[in-house]
């Protein structure tokens, strides 16, 4: 198996993670009501987040962070570098749950694997 094949199932498989534990954190919070909110759809605003989520995650395959806490820090310059906040990026990592569009557009956006991998 090449090295850019192990790289686009470790980031599939960390999409999974994503969406199973947002699915996870759904329930918990609400396990009988059914989604009051309808699914985001997936424009250009989410494309660059998603993009900045992907580039994080190829990141954090391939560095050693010293901290936990040093992976938010990451991720919140590259959020600002991009023009987000955190908390726009939590609302589409969220919305991940209920938008099959969402998580249509970061699987094609994550589809050629890390870059250098």
């Amino acid at each position: 198996m090449s090295s850019a094949e192990r790289a686009r199932i470790g980031v599939a498989a960390a999409l999974l993670a994503l969406v199973a534990g947002c699915a996870g954190q759904a329930e918990a919070e609400a396990p009988a009501a059914a989604s009051s909110s309808p699914a985001r759809a997936a424009d250009d605003t989410t494309r660059r987040i998603a993009e900045v989520e992907f580039v994080r995650q190829c990141t954090i395959a391939s560095t050693s962070f010293v901290d936990e806490a040093d992976i938010t820090t990451d991720l919140d310059a590259r959020l600002a570098a991009a023009g987000f906040s955190h908390q726009e990026w939590k609302d589409w990592h969220d919305a991940l749950v209920d938008s099959p569009e969402l998580v249509e557009q970061f699987a094609e956006i994550s589809a050629p694997g890390c870059p250098g991998a």
